[in-house]
């Protein structure tokens, strides 16, 4: 079942990492992790849905040291090696407003042990069919793109 939070998905932007800063706002960054062909998800205790790892730049972060900083601080998985596969196009319903998210992809082998934490209750790997309850609509177009593109 898909959950609204107020965006809305637009577009899957394929363009080279060097280039994001032409993308206007650029906002927090998505990180991607494959694991035994299926994706990673956290469970968001405040929005109660499952959602992938994500959220917006501290001072002097670059988009994929957010990625980094956000998949570890979500679910515990610690991975460095992230790729870089395009932004995402949003935009807000109440007020229209535009922004753009880059998306950072890799697969791995095994989790790591997970605790849980002020905004993630829990983690699994979802197989974009097994029914979990609510994921957030931006989330899941996403996931969508990288499992038809990557």
């Amino acid at each position: 079942m898909l959950k609204n939070n107020g965006f809305e998905f637009l577009d899957f932007i394929n363009v080279k990492e060097t280039s994001i800063c032409q993308y206007t706002p650029l906002a927090g960054s998505f990180a991607v992790l494959k694991c035994d062909g299926k994706y990673l998800l956290g469970y968001n205790t405040l929005r109660k849905q499952w959602e992938l790892p994500a959220g917006g730049r501290e001072s002097n972060e670059t988009p994929k040291e957010c990625a980094i900083r956000e998949l570890n601080e979500e679910t515990g998985q610690y991975v460095t090696k992230l790729v870089f596969i395009g932004l995402i196009k949003v935009r807000k319903i109440s007020d229209g407003h535009i922004k753009y998210n880059p998306v950072y992809f890799t697969t791995i082998e095994n989790l790591l042990p997970f605790k849980e934490n002020i905004e993630t209750s829990e983690i699994k790997l979802w197989d974009l069919n097994e029914e979990i309850g609510f994921i957030d609509s931006v989330d899941k177009k996403v996931l969508d793109y990288i499992d038809k593109n990557m």
